[in-house]
């Protein structure tokens, strides 16, 4: 989202109304991936379903590099709205649920802070690449490298089995 303005005004020739309505429908997306998760079940493997929402973000970013229409953007900034969303609260629901009660506190503080330092370092890179780059180059350069990491996250998941918390267990 930091980038939008620039991919929205260079390469997309947008003006300031067309970068509403782009960051809204990420917003809106944001929303709606959260409260579909209100319908997963408890028993559902966080780790898998972090990972592939985390995979299909990278991917969009991919695609949002690569599209040529100012038309499509919010829509595809929608799904980016709720692959993101999806893919944190997931990522902070399997901590919760799979840390002792005495570290919950801490441990997801540390996500916490994971989280913010690890956007704003993602934010200062980026940057410089759109710099170097192009946002256009940036974009597939994070959405590649985003989608490789999930991948090989997804297949270790898969080998190693976590106890799934069973519904109705206090996070």
């Amino acid at each position: 989202m930091t980038f939008c303005p620039v991919l929205v005004k260079d390469l997309l020739h947008g003006k300031a109304g067309d970068f509403s309505l782009a960051i809204s429908a990420f917003g809106a997306g944001g929303l709606l991936g959260a409260f579909g998760l209100l319908f997963v079940n408890a028993t559902t493997d966080r780790r898998m379903l972090t990972s592939c929402f985390a995979g299909a973000f990278g991917m969009l970013l991919i695609v949002v590099a690569m599209n040529p229409s100012l038309r499509i953007l919010p829509w595809l900034l929608g799904l980016c709205g709720i692959a993101m969303s999806v893919s944190g609260i997931g990522a902070n629901t399997l901590i919760q649920a799979h840390a002792p009660a005495a570290l919950r506190g801490e441990s997801v503080s540390l996500y916490m802070l994971a989280m913010r330092g690890g956007l704003a370092i993602g934010s200062l890179l980026t940057g410089a690449s759109v710099n170097i780059f192009g946002v256009k180059h940036a974009l597939l350069f994070n959405g590649a490298i985003a989608l490789a990491a999930q991948i090989s996250i997804g297949r270790y998941w898969q080998r190693v089995k976590v106890p799934t918390p069973v519904a109705g267990d206090p996070i």
